[in-house]
Parts: C-alpha cells; structure tokens; sequence
C-alpha cells in the first residue's frame, strides 16, 4: 500500500493549522467586538434626586454610540419610582449624557434599584441611595 509523500502531508498539516487559527481569530475578534460596542453605566458623582426628580448621568464607555437608552428605577417597597418613561435618544461613545425623569410621588428615602437597557447593549442594573422623599 502507497501513502501520501511527507511533502504533501506536511503541506496538508500546514494549511488545516492556519484554517484553523484564521477561523478561531476571527470568532475572538468577532464576539469581543460585539460584547464591547456599548458598554452603559450610570455615573454615581453626578447623578442625583429631589423631592420631583431625579437626575440621570449615563455613560457609554463603547466604541459605539447607542440606539434609545431606556432607565428604569424601582423604589425600595419595589414599586415604579418614576412617573412617566425616561429615556435618552442616543448616548455618544466615550462620553456621557444626561437626563431628567420626573419622580412619582408618595416614595420613601432608601436604595432604588436603578437599571439602563439599550439595543445591542447588556443590560445594568445598580443601586442609587435618594435621601430625599417625594
């Protein structure tokens, strides 16, 4: 029985490794990428409450500027703390905007539960002491 010459299995070894490694770059590029486009958090120095509002500071830390950020705030007995939608049309990359949602009435001092969703971005979620009641 004949088999192949060492040349061409050389050769067919040399060009599976480098398939290889081309398909395996591509995937890491590929998804580190993706997982970094927009990266939101809320900026906690800036952002602040009143008795009628609170004052959002988000901040995009992406290579990407975002679609619509929507921001959610959930009082501490778990009810909705904002009256109305809060949201930011875009949030440029590298920087930070702001915005001003208007408080519901009735809530307590205490930790809400702060959480900003956008297109093709995770989802964050954190908590924002307000020592002023509404």
């Amino acid at each position: 029985m004949k088999g192949i010459s060492d040349i061409v299995a050389m050769l067919l070894m040399l060009v599976i490794t480098i398939a290889i490694a081309g398909l395996a770059y591509a995937f890491i590029t590929g998804v580190f990428t993706s997982r970094t486009a927009v990266a939101l958090s809320l900026d906690p120095q800036s952002t602040s409450c009143d008795a009628s509002n609170f004052i959002f500071y988000v901040r995009n830390d992406g290579s990407s500027a975002s679609g619509t950020v929507t921001i959610t705030a959930t009082a501490p007995d778990g009810s909705n703390a904002l009256s109305g939608a809060c949201t930011i049309n875009s949030v440029p990359a590298m920087s930070t905007s702001s915005v001003t949602c208007a408080r519901a009435a009735g809530k307590q001092t205490g930790g809400y539960r702060i959480t900003i969703t956008a297109p093709g971005a995770s989802p964050y979620s954190t908590t924002y002491y307000c020592a002023v009641a509404s």
